[in-house]
């Protein structure tokens, strides 16, 4: 047991909340989950205290905590303030509390070009993270059992239909999951700050990122091209019309600016590579 870190995750019943809950509980720390509500199936020797973004923390939210990482995020662009000042909130209560390291889960769609609002808010809430112990870390695509990779996996085995725009020819970065934990250990063991993207070096195109997982979910698709323009105005009649596709707005114009990074010396900090695309599809099978 690692008696001298205790650490406190927002969003714990999330996605990646809950995996990060698993894996520090496994490595041996004492873990507290942060969540609106108690989650059904409550996990192993997690201890769960009740907050949301909404209110004021409780005096003793943070009490016996010495990390704290951030993963709560309301979705959609009438919770920006929500989420900019109940981080804030929060973030004011774990420094007051005597918190020695703040760990903010950011997105590799947080950069100054960003459209959509998801990415901005993200790139906003980065700067409140400044401490000297303070880590930001930006994951790529989280390949796993939850998530927007989870909607890309059931848009593939309920559709088989996915539209390329401009042939799939944008860049993706990935990460698995197992990858972004240990990374994420790493930097809290090593108490390494500033902001780290962890994902794989080299980025696939979209469409062979289908190509591959509908490969390995033995799936066969149907891929076409299709205009941005033209995509969108599809997208906001579905929404309209209450079509769930797996696919928002926000994701698509996460596509319409994209970008390759060079982030090779935040992996070297970190002493850590994660592997690639299919690396980490092929751990799905």
């Amino acid at each position: 047991m690692n008696a001298k870190q205790t650490i406190a995750i927002s969003g714990a019943t999330g996605f990646i909340g809950s995996q990060l809950c698993a894996h520090f509980v496994q490595q041996g720390y004492r873990v507290i989950g942060f969540c609106r509500s108690l989650p059904a199936a409550a996990l192993k020797d997690v201890e769960y205290r009740l907050f949301n973004l909404e209110a004021n923390p409780d005096t003793n939210l943070f009490k016996e905590v010495t990390v704290f990482i951030h993963c709560a995020y309301l979705k959609g662009e009438e919770a920006k303030s929500t989420n900019i000042e109940g981080t804030k909130r929060l973030l004011q209560a774990s420094r007051k509390a005597g918190v020695k390291k703040n760990i903010f889960f950011s997105s590799m769609s947080a950069h100054p070009a960003a459209l959509s609002a998801y990415g901005q808010q993200k790139l906003q809430l980065e700067k409140e993270f400044y401490g000297p112990d303070d880590a930001v870390i930006r994951p790529g695509l989280v390949i796993g059992n939850g998530g927007l990779f989870l909607q890309m996996v059931k848009h593939i085995q309920s559709k088989g239909i996915i539209p390329l725009i401009d042939g799939g020819t944008q860049p993706l970065y990935s990460v698995h999951i197992s990858d972004l934990l240990k990374a994420t250990e790493i930097i809290v063991s090593k108490n390494l700050n500033g902001a780290f993207t962890v994902a794989e070096l080299n980025p696939v195109l979209y469409r062979d990122f289908y190509k591959e997982l509908a490969k390995t979910l033995n799936k066969k698709v149907l891929m076409f091209n299709i205009s941005f323009t033209l995509l969108e105005k599809l997208l906001t009649l579905t929404q309209l019309l209450g079509i769930k596709t797996g696919v928002g707005k926000e994701n698509l114009l996460g596509l319409k600016a994209p970008r390759t990074f060079d982030f090779s010396d935040d992996l070297k900090r970190i002493g850590f590579v994660p592997r690639d695309y299919k690396e980490s599809l092929r751990l799905l099978s």
